[in-house]
């Protein structure tokens, strides 16, 4: 039977799932958020592929079973995580500290975890290795909570954020908490010349389109784990930060040939809302739109 990573995230928690990020049929990795209010019984069943938890709450009482043995049975502090291992059966049994709070759970296929070996220079995928609530790993935590405030923002800018924080705390796994295996002799893809100039022509063509890392990947020829990787070494900029760039010069262009209102020329450049567009042209450009505008019609 065909995995479906949402499907299974919602038969797990028993709540509909918001799906942070769903590209499993491409990439095989899929990112999924779910709101826990209460006691609740999570049986994963015999899990698929690898799979990550991450609570974003204090757990008062967290009982871990796996392949019908008792493994742990205890307190879980907000911001730690399990990794559950392909082929082990689940079942947990959690007793949150609060009234509400986020659980993130993340699948990682093995589509994504070869590319990952691939790039490290691994002969095979990734093998992540077994933690369960027992290491404290503030960046980790700190994406996860990133993630959860991107997907709740409104805006295609705020999109590809929220997925590139998703690939990025993939990444991070899958380097921490890889196996050791071995290396392969293999030369490592990066990004070719001109092909910044080639992702700002996509974004400037049409700058209020969301636009995802699988589609600048595609333009330059790299999966989703190596273009995150080649795209910050060639330019100094994350593919999110590129793009928030592109769409401020767009805004300018706007501003200074027209006399559109500030807050339509925000939607026009992908922007949620003027104090959006406003707090990104500053981080830009040191200006606000409105004084960029007066001054350059004198």
């Amino acid at each position: 039977m065909r995995l479906d990573p949402i499907q299974h995230a919602e038969f797990v928690t028993g709540r509909r799932q918001a799906a942070l990020v769903d590209l499993w049929a491409s990439t095989g990795f899929a990112a999924a958020l779910s709101d826990v209010t209460g006691p609740h019984v999570y049986d994963y069943g015999e899990l698929p592929v690898a799979t990550v938890a991450i609570t974003l709450y204090d757990v008062r009482r967290h009982v871990l079973i796996e392949n019908g043995r008792l493994r742990r049975d205890g307190p879980v502090s907000a911001g730690r995580f399990r990794i559950g291992q392909p082929g082990r059966s689940v079942l947990v049994d959690a007793v949150p500290n609060v009234r509400s709070g986020k659980l993130l759970l993340l699948y990682l296929g093995d589509a994504l975890l070869g590319e990952i070996g691939a790039a490290a220079g691994r002969a095979k995928p990734v093998e992540l290795a077994d933690r369960a609530w027992d290491v404290e790993d503030p960046l980790l935590a700190l994406a996860a909570r990133r993630i959860v405030e991107a997907s709740e923002a409104t805006g295609a800018g705020r999109s590809l954020l929220a997925e590139q924080l998703a690939y990025t705390l993939a990444l991070h796994l899958s380097d921490r908490y890889a196996a050791r295996s071995a290396p392969a002799d293999s030369d490592r893809q990066g990004l070719r010349a001109g092909m910044p100039a080639r992702i700002a022509d996509l974004v400037r063509a049409d700058p209020g389109r969301a636009i995802t890392l699988a589609e600048m990947a595609k333009v330059a020829g790299l999966s989703p784990s190596r273009f995150i990787g080649s795209f910050k070494r060639a330019t100094g900029l994350t593919p999110h930060r590129f793009v928030v760039e592109q769409r401020v010069l767009a805004a300018q262009d706007m501003l200074a040939g027209s006399d559109r209102p500030i807050a339509e020329i925000a939607l026009a450049a992908g922007f949620s809302s003027q104090s959006h567009l406003g707090t990104a042209f500053r981080a830009v450009t040191g200006s606000s739109p409105a004084l960029f505008r007066r001054n350059r019609r004198g």
